[in-house]
């Protein structure tokens, strides 16, 4: 089980080299603290012209991070890696304060980065079209008792048949952009649909839409956060004191043993009557 996990949050760190043409959303404009990249003379090294400031200790990830974009590395894959502490932050802080609940915390998070790409109505629609049909596959192999791993391959061959027709016919929607979508956004959203099936197999529908539904919206909420531009900015001119702050955060979350406000109301009478015993 560790294993599988390992692997999926290294699918999540793949997700972040989604295609620009897919991810342009995320613009980060050039700072105070930071100068734009220069423009290279044709024929030199293909490495951007970063200035780095001098370090001084305290802006290690600042520094590390200026020194990769001047390797090459992309801005945007930098921007998203700092931002995933602060998103898995929001999400353990909406979990633990406001009860929401989902798939653990690594399934929304990566769910969140596939918004970020797709756009949370485009996202929505792919995640509905590939649950539903899984669901249908489901339906119509359960008549011929297949073991479970040759069943979800051919579940994944509807998924597929049915993702490009949803890219076809979306692609003559002037409004949709689903035609650009990178392979990434789309195994995320796999993942989260077996999860769905998985869990109504093991546990109930009832549990399954519940969870599935806490995901979605742990998700959105993450990508709204991560799509804000002064947000964008802060982790890229105060990267240390960002992290600090995530680190701060869940060190008191992690100790936080009140009531979830989610449970205020079917636990108001308990409350109430331990209020009037006083």
């Amino acid at each position: 089980m560790r294993k599988m996990w390992i692997f999926v949050w290294f699918l999540c760190l793949g997700s972040l080299s989604i295609s620009a043409d897919a991810i342009e959303r995320i613009k980060v404009s050039p700072t105070a603290t930071m100068t734009a990249i220069m423009e290279t003379a044709v024929g030199e090294s293909t490495h951007p012209v970063v200035k780095i400031e001098k370090w001084n200790g305290l802006n290690t990830v600042k520094v590390a991070s200026k020194v990769a974009m001047s390797r090459g590395v992309s801005e945007i894959t930098i921007v998203l890696l700092l931002l995933l502490p602060l998103l898995a932050t929001l999400i353990s802080v909406l979990h633990y304060i406001f009860g929401f609940s989902g798939y653990g915390i690594f399934i929304p998070s990566m769910i969140a980065v596939a918004f970020l790409a797709t756009g949370v109505t485009v996202g929505l629609l792919l995640f509905a079209m590939i649950l539903v049909m899984s669901l249908l596959s489901n339906v119509m192999l359960r008549r011929f008792r297949l073991h479970f791993w040759p069943s979800r391959a051919i579940n994944l061959v509807f998924i597929s048949l049915g993702t490009l027709g949803l890219m076809l016919v979306m692609s003559y929607v002037p409004m949709a952009e689903m035609s650009k979508i990178s392979i990434f956004p789309i195994l995320l959203m796999v993942l989260l649909s077996e999860e769905f099936v998985r869990t109504q197999l093991a546990k109930s529908r009832s549990e399954a839409k519940k969870l599935t539904l806490g995901t979605l919206i742990l998700a959105g909420v993450g990508a709204g956060m991560m799509s804000v531009r002064e947000v964008q900015e802060a982790v890229l001119s105060y990267p240390e004191l960002c992290l600090f702050t995530g680190l701060l955060i869940n060190l008191l979350v992690g100790n936080y043993s009140g009531i979830r406000l989610s449970e205020i109301k079917r636990f108001g009478k308990a409350i109430r009557k331990k209020g009037s015993m006083k």
